[in-house]
């Protein structure tokens, strides 16, 4: 019964984090002063009609309304439940691995948030947000310096190198031969961010993957011309690799 009881309580948070991810995937690219993550509350993207206090409730909100706005009967987004019901899923990942009250598990836990906030603003908008890679990128220098968190420092430093100069360099010498970028610089700053926090020896499987992810979306889209979100895929194989880094 214990057991019962704390993972509701972990689908719980990890659906108030999920509701939380997708407001800053909504607003964090949007370039209007009268629109912050801090206000106005949460609204139908179609009238602007501010949701109810129900409508805020993690899962149940979505379902009772039927995912339709009671204004103006607009279609809600199923992403937003499925941002909640994936985060509901790291969470209790991670925590059935780490403990509740370890400090670690939580900074796995903004980690692995950050980088799928950063996935889902690729792949919607073939744009990252920036500053969000470059508070990974300090963030994970500061861990392991001082603590040694995921790596050594030197590993640290060398994968926020590599990172960054990796695709900085295929974009070069792309720019080189066709005269265009054919790799965006967020994409530079997401991967130094992700070298900086796992590591340089992390840098190879993850572009790997992310590469491979990325690629895949290519094979399945029918517009072959429209640009590949890169981003997308290097977030998602750093989820993969951090959740399996803990889980070993």
């Amino acid at each position: 019964m214990e057991l019962v009881l704390t993972n509701l309580l972990l689908i719980a948070l990890g659906g108030s984090l999920g509701s939380l991810a997708s407001m800053l995937i909504y607003r964090l690219p949007i370039e209007n002063s009268e629109i912050t993550i801090f206000y106005p509350r949460s609204f139908c993207p179609l009238c602007k009609n501010q949701l109810t206090i129900v409508q805020l409730i993690p899962f149940v909100g979505y379902l009772l309304s039927r995912g339709t706005c009671r204004t103006c009967n607009a279609k809600i987004s199923y992403s937003y439940l499925i941002h909640e019901a994936l985060i509901a899923a790291f969470i209790l990942f991670i925590f059935n691995i780490m403990e509740f009250t370890n400090l670690s598990a939580w900074v796995i836990v903004l980690i692995v948030i950050s980088l799928y906030i950063q996935s889902i603003i690729d792949i919607q908008t073939l744009h990252l947000f920036q500053p969000l890679s470059i508070i990974l990128m300090i963030a994970g220098l500061l861990l392991n310096i001082s603590t040694g968190f995921f790596t050594i420092p030197l590993d640290a430093l060398l994968g926020l190198i590599f990172g960054y100069g990796i695709l900085f360099c295929i974009n070069h010498v792309h720019k080189m031969m066709r005269s265009i970028d054919g790799i965006g610089s967020g994409d530079f700053l997401l991967l130094g961010g992700i070298g900086a926090v796992f590591g340089a020896s992390a840098i190879g499987p993850i572009l790997l993957i992310g590469s491979s992810i990325t690629l895949c979306l290519y094979v399945f889209n029918k517009n072959k011309d429209k640009e590949l979100p890169l981003g997308f895929g290097l977030g998602l194989a750093g989820i993969f690799y951090c959740l399996i880094f803990i889980s070993i």
